[in-house]
């Protein structure tokens, strides 16, 4: 019998704080559009449209704050769990606002060591009236680049992205022959993975506001 081991593997930690981190949310979401309201221009990065904070959000808003000290205790969990040192600190937490047609390049942050996202809502309807909370304990990544309907996901691309041409792929998707995993915005899931991996977020076809929250940790 043959024995196969993984070899090479790119961990991506999935954190679901679920309705405990709710109030936080809120909170969350009032501090983005407020900080919208008071830099209505952000900056342009890997964003196509839609408004992107500046970063150090953890340092003006205590609800940043709170989400900082959350996203620190996972990455260190993280790092212990996948045979690294822990230690880490997070810091340079910034928000994202995508809006009908927005999308966000392929890019990484490689000059940290993990990175990752954070969604305190499904969406907000286009008018900042209302937000529609989505909690699910069994949010996960999902083969593939989106679900063939929605907007709006952020893709996760194999390294080797490209090279598997030569075997032929079945209908049964594996972690071993995809070369994309998605995951679309769950009220409460934090992701956290190598700074390395190029992701990207899908054009946001929805009339509605996409929020998330991304970040950099170091060691200290």
């Amino acid at each position: 019998m043959m024995k196969s081991l993984s070899l090479f593997s790119i961990p991506v930690g999935l954190c679901n704080f679920g309705k405990s981190n709710h109030e936080l949310n809120v909170s969350i979401i009032d501090d983005i559009f407020t900080e919208r309201d008071e830099d209505k221009q952000g900056t342009v990065n890997s964003n196509m449209g839609g408004w992107h904070s500046s970063t150090g959000l953890e340092k003006k808003y205590k609800s940043f704050a709170t989400l900082c000290s959350q996203i620190e205790k996972q990455a260190n969990l993280y790092c212990t769990e996948h045979g690294y040192q822990d230690g880490l600190y997070c810091k340079s937490l910034w928000a994202n606002i995508n809006e009908t047609g927005d999308m966000n390049m392929p890019h990484h942050h490689g000059n940290a060591c993990l990175t990752g996202v954070y969604y305190p809502v499904q969406y907000v309807d286009e008018n900042e009236e209302n937000c529609f909370f989505n909690y699910n304990p069994d949010a996960t990544l999902h083969p593939g680049s989106w679900n063939g309907k929605d907007g709006g996901s952020v893709v996760f691309f194999d390294p080797s992205y490209g090279y598997k041409t030569k075997l032929k792929k079945t209908n049964k998707p594996t972690q071993f022959n995809m070369t994309t995993w998605c995951t679309y915005p769950v009220s409460g899931l934090l992701v956290l993975f190598p700074s390395y991996l190029l992701h990207e977020v899908t054009p946001f076809k929805e009339i509605q506001k996409r929020l998330s929250i991304s970040f950099v940790c170091n060691y200290k």
